[in-house]
């Protein structure tokens, strides 16, 4: 197969999941979010299957193009399911569980690709997301509709969202009737002062002005991922550690796959505890000083000091970047409209990555040798100071207070919609 048609082939899951992306949120709305994910299932087990059986590069296309339609409606779906069915003080930890999911697929991924990647066995990697498809869709019919997304529904949603509450909290009546009582104090004073619509689809969230600042902090956390240059270090992380290990070459991927894997456990451990922001700034910091020493030993022939900045600036993006961007969104953005966000901040991530994969290869022709990693850590450096200044910590607080402190910085800005008036004096 030509570079040319190789390239296309690959591009096509991107394009599959922009469109995926983009149609989310209306299926999201529509049809909820647990059925949202069973219809995606058929989605994800067609591309698979088309791809094992197919015979040319425009078979693979075509599945990888269905199969990316079916990974953008995921991605979109997943985050804003997995937050509106927790409670308020651990979406942190199970937000970072979906991307220590995802991180732990590529290891398989990976890992059975080392075994099956021959000339007669190839197929068999492609014939396990079909699989994995039927498994997931006889797994989810047991799971509960989001809890939240029932709760602003009219007639009997909120009947619906406390039978899902019973079923997802195991505690006593009461206990349910209280969490949803918190729920109608938030949405009541929500509604007064912003007179919250129905829902919101992508065309409104892009031009309506309420929601300028939530897109706004939208792009930066999307932007500053896919700037970061994480791509363009694994990209080239073969090369520089092949030259340090030849004699693993061939096992360098897994074992960047297991660096992550292992980040993001300690993320998933500090998200609730240190919180988004706080471990937002510090990946930023710290990958910024990576890709600087990074493009300093490149340049200067320092194979060893090379391999150990890969190794730390994967890290860094595992703590922080790799799961905040999408965990934030249900965080920050009112529930009716967050599936619409979700699609806007996915669509913007694909093309962004889009862009930072063509373009680096020709710069780093372009540029003297490694120094295309100063231009990372420039990108890493201003959206950092940036989000320094404008991005609030969510830690702790529901998406209600968020938006009614008008997304300040930390929560001791503004009064808790909670507390009363004896509480305030």
């Amino acid at each position: 197969m030509p570079d040319s048609q190789y390239s296309l082939v690959v591009a096509m899951l991107t394009a599959g999941g922009l469109v995926g992306a983009l149609s989310a949120s209306y299926f999201s709305d529509r049809y909820g979010r647990r059925q949202t994910l069973l219809g995606t299932n058929g989605l994800l087990g067609l591309g698979s299957l088309i791809m094992s059986f197919a015979v040319s590069p425009n078979g693979l296309m075509l599945g990888r193009f269905i199969a990316g339609i079916g990974g953008g409606v995921v991605t979109v779906v997943v985050p804003a399911y997995i937050a509106e069915c927790v409670p308020k003080a651990s979406r942190g930890f199970f937000g970072t569980l979906n991307q220590l999911a995802i991180v732990f697929g590529i290891l398989v991924a990976q890992a059975v690709s080392m075994i099956w990647s021959t000339p007669t066995t190839w197929r068999y990697i492609l014939a396990l997301g079909v699989i994995l498809s039927v498994v997931q869709w006889c797994l989810l019919p047991w799971c509960v509709e989001s809890p939240r997304r029932l709760f602003s529904l009219p007639d009997k949603g909120r009947q619906r969202a406390k039978e899902a509450l019973l079923r997802l909290r195991g505690v006593s009546e009461d206990a349910v009737e209280e969490e949803m009582n918190t729920w109608r104090r938030e949405q009541s004073q929500e509604e007064d002062t912003l007179l919250r619509p129905a829902s919101v689809n992508v065309y409104q969230f892009l031009t309506q002005s309420r929601y300028r600042y939530p897109l706004c902090l939208l792009l930066l956390l999307q932007l500053t991922q896919q700037l970061s240059g994480i791509n363009g270090v694994i990209c080239y992380s073969t090369s520089i550690m092949s030259t340090v290990f030849p004699e693993s070459s061939d096992k360098i991927t897994l074992f960047i796959s297991i660096i992550n894997l292992g980040m993001t456990l300690v993320s998933a451990y500090l998200m609730d505890n240190a919180g988004r922001r706080t471990l937002f700034l510090i990946s930023c910091g710290l990958m910024a000083g990576m890709s600087v020493l990074l493009g300093w030993s490149i340049h200067n022939g320092h194979e060893l000091t090379s391999a150990g900045a890969i190794i730390a600036f994967v890290a860094s993006f595992a703590v922080g970047l790799g799961a905040i961007p999408f965990l934030m969104i249900p965080e920050i953005v009112e529930t009716s409209a967050v599936s619409s966000a979700a699609s806007v901040a996915l669509g913007v991530n694909m093309m962004t990555n889009f862009t930072v994969s063509a373009g680096f290869l020709w710069l780093k022709e372009s540029m003297e040798k490694g120094h295309v990693f100063y231009v990372f850590a420039a990108f890493l450096a201003v959206l950092g100071c940036i989000a320094f200044w404008i991005l609030p910590e969510t830690k702790g607080r529901s998406v209600e207070e968020v938006i009614q402190s008008k997304w300040s910085i930390y929560a001791s800005d503004y009064q808790p919609i909670h507390s009363s008036p004896h509480q305030s004096a």
